[in-house]
Order: C-alpha cells, then structure tokens, then sequence
C-alpha cells in the first residue's frame, strides 16, 4: 500500500514537493486555503536567479535602511507599529547584515539556485507537462555611477564563484535589444538566470497531478495538528474536517511560523510585501531579456504579449490590500528607465499584492521537524520563491525518501533560531 502525503500550501513551493513525491510512488494530498496559484507565486516575476547569490540581509541594505525604512515611497519600508516579533526580527536581520555573513552564504544560495535551474530545464524536457522557460538572463539596469560600480564588483564576484558575467554599456544594451531604448549609462548582465510564467507553471503541474490521482482541497484552510507519540496524526480544517497521512509537508509561506509553535519550533519570518502590475507589449516594450531596475528595486520580465513590473518591500504589514502609492512608484520607475514608455494608471492591469515570507538571515527553511518524526517544513524562500521551487520539492521528496540530499541542506536547518 503507498504511503499518503499531505502537502499544505499550493504555491510553488508545494507544487513541486506534490510531482516529486507522485513521482516517488507516494498518494499525496494537497490542501490550500485558497484557489490554486492564486497567493505568492501569482504576481512573482517569475525569475530563476543563480545571480542572487547575495542573501537579502547584506551591508549594502543595512547601510541604506534607515533612509528607506523612514520613506514611503522608497523601495525598502518598514510601517511603524509596536510589535515584538517585528522587532526581534528586525534585530535579528540587522546582525546578519555584514560581509561575513554574505560570504558565509554565496556558494550555497548561488549553488541551490543552479540546482534549481538544472532541475527546470529537466522539467522542461520530460513529457509531463508543458509550461514556458527561457534561458534569457537578467540585466541589472543602472541610472547611476555609483550603482554601476556597485554591479561592476558583483560582476566580478560572480565570476569569482563560476557565474557567467559581464557589464554592459549602452551600445552593448543596444546589441543586446536593437528594438527598445533605455535611460541609463549601463547594466550587469547574468548569463545563467532564466524566466518562466509562475502562474501557468503551476497550472500545469496542477493539471498533470490531477490526471494522475492526485487529491486536491482548495479553499481549505488547515487550522490545527493533533499530535500524539511524537507525531502528527492528522490535520484539521477550518471546518473541523479531520485528515489523517503518513507525512506532513507545510510549505504555508508567511503563514508557517503560526503552526511551527505547536511543533515547538521558533520560524521568525516577516511578510515582506510586493506589489506588481501588467502592461500590454507596445513599441517602447519590444525587448525580451527581464531586467531589475536597480536603484529602485523593480523587476521587469517581459513575455509574449504583455510586460509584469514587481518591487517594493513592506514590512510590518500582514494585509493584501493594495496600496496605490506603491504601485505608482514601480509604474513612475518603468517610465523613468525606459525611453518611450507612458504607462497611465488606467493602462495598468492585473494588479498584485503577496507577502513574501523573509527569515532574518534570508536563507529559506526547510528540513525535518527533530520533535515530530513526520513533519517536513519548507518556507522563508522570500524573493526567491519561484527560482527555488523545484529545488525544494527535490528536497522533500529526498527527506521523505531517506535519501541523501544533492545538495547539503544544514544551512536551512529549521532550528537554527530555536
């Protein structure tokens, strides 16, 4: 008889655990509070960044936070509110902002993120499904001197670390896209990050799992755990609807921390909130290669028909609503940089709320619970939800087969705060 696996939480993170484990020969289950795809991953720029090799508490934001964190209009805000996990985590995140924890951490975020891409390219080629990837690379578009000596010495660290790199000028960028015209003196190109549509992607996965027997509970929230003899031996909804399984799998993003405490396990996470919005292809948008407008902190990923813009970071607010003044700041930032585009507010669609569950340290979570012997958690992927989702399903599958990792895991331990 096959051993069942609840996976709770449907992103993409829990998409890949679920094909993984069918895969592996398991019965899985998933259950999501909400609509399939319609959370975090939805509105993601859809990047997959071995170019990421910084984690997101580094010098350079320490030094820029408190200017940021003080401007409602800067990429990087913190709402003041009295809130002690808030401000735990803030210390926490402020220690972690040094060079030494950045060099610490370079070799594995730019290796589980290479690992990744090799596992979307293997993905792409199987018969499974079909879904959109593109080996189109990254530019780090720069307006100023300043942040293009800042991208010159990442660069070379990228090439120091085995990444393919280089700096653009502006008759390079006009090689590279002949078609459009951009309002800045250069740009850090990275060879290896590549793209994909979040949303069809999990789609996709969600179609193929469905045809093969794979249970699905959308809309259903799982509220509680009842635990006995260090284990979990069901899941139980908002409805007071029990499940029971063999091995549980929480991949609940920001809402993981919640249920970690009843498993004894401290996960500080803030939802760092992000904004983004579509706009259709036109003249000023014909190019293909995303972009990351640096000083403002927008990524910008074109596809066939339409552009998505995404930025901002927001802390300390735990809603989806949307905040006009945010998604203003990344439309006033895509027509600064880009010559010839006159986004309105009326032209802008699809817009996007979603909070990105960020650890302290910026490396994810994810491993076996030490207390409850079936209890994997996978979460804190923060701004690399998208480009770590097939790693982390390798993960889970690999821990609930007892296998050997590809990759060493120890720097996601889920204890390290505990």
């Amino acid at each position: 008889m096959k051993k069942e696996i609840a996976i709770i939480g449907g992103g993409i993170s829990g998409m890949c655990s679920a094909y993984f484990l069918h895969k592996s020969g398991y019965q899985v289950s998933i259950f999501d509070a909400n609509k399939i795809g319609v959370e975090c991953s939805y509105g993601n720029a859809g990047l997959i960044v071995p170019s990421h090799f910084e984690t997101l508490a580094s010098p350079g934001i320490l030094k820029k936070g408190l200017k940021w964190m003080l401007n409602p209009n800067s990429p990087f805000f913190l709402k003041p509110k009295l809130d002690l996990d808030l401000l735990k985590w803030i210390i926490r995140f402020n220690t972690f902002c040094t060079t030494k924890h950045v060099n610490e951490n370079k070799h594995f975020l730019k290796d589980i993120n290479l690992y990744s891409l090799d596992l979307y390219k293997q993905l792409k080629q199987s018969s499974d499904f079909e879904f959109d990837f593109k080996n189109s690379g990254l530019l780090m578009m720069c307006k100023e001197e300043k942040t293009l000596k800042e991208e010159q010495a990442l660069v070379k660290e990228a090439k120091e670390i085995g990444l393919n790199a280089e700096i653009l000028n502006s008759d390079d960028l006009k090689k590279l896209e002949p078609n459009a015209s951009f309002n800045v003196l250069g740009a850090s190109y990275f060879k290896d990050d590549s793209k994909i549509q979040p949303y069809d992607f999990i789609i996709a996965i969600k179609n193929y799992l469905e045809k093969n027997g794979v249970n699905i509970y959308e809309n259903c929230l799982i509220e509680d755990v009842n635990i006995s003899n260090g284990k979990v031996v069901s899941i139980v909804d908002s409805s007071n609807n029990d499940y029971s399984f063999d091995q549980y799998v929480f991949t609940t993003g920001i809402y993981t921390s919640k249920i970690a405490k009843k498993f004894n396990l401290n996960l500080p996470m803030q939802g760092g909130k992000g904004f983004s919005f579509i706009a259709n292809k036109n003249e000023a948008l014909d190019f293909s290669t995303p972009m990351i407008l640096a000083e403002e902190k927008v990524a910008v990923t074109p596809y066939s028909d339409y552009v998505r813009f995404g930025g901002t970071m927001m802390l300390g607010v735990n809603d989806l609503t949307i905040n006009d003044r945010r998604i203003n700041n990344i439309r006033k930032a895509a027509n600064s940089y880009i010559n010839g585009l006159e986004i309105s507010e009326s032209s802008m669609k699809d817009i996007w709320a979603g909070l990105r569950p960020c650890s302290p340290d910026g490396i994810p979570y994810i491993g076996r619970s030490d207390s409850l012997s079936n209890v994997i958690i996978a979460t804190g992927h923060a701004m690399m939800g998208v480009s770590l989702g097939p790693a982390t399903g390798k993960i889970v599958s690999d821990l609930i087969n007892e296998n050997n990792t590809d990759l060493n895991i120890q720097k996601m331990n889920l204890n390290r705060f505990t």
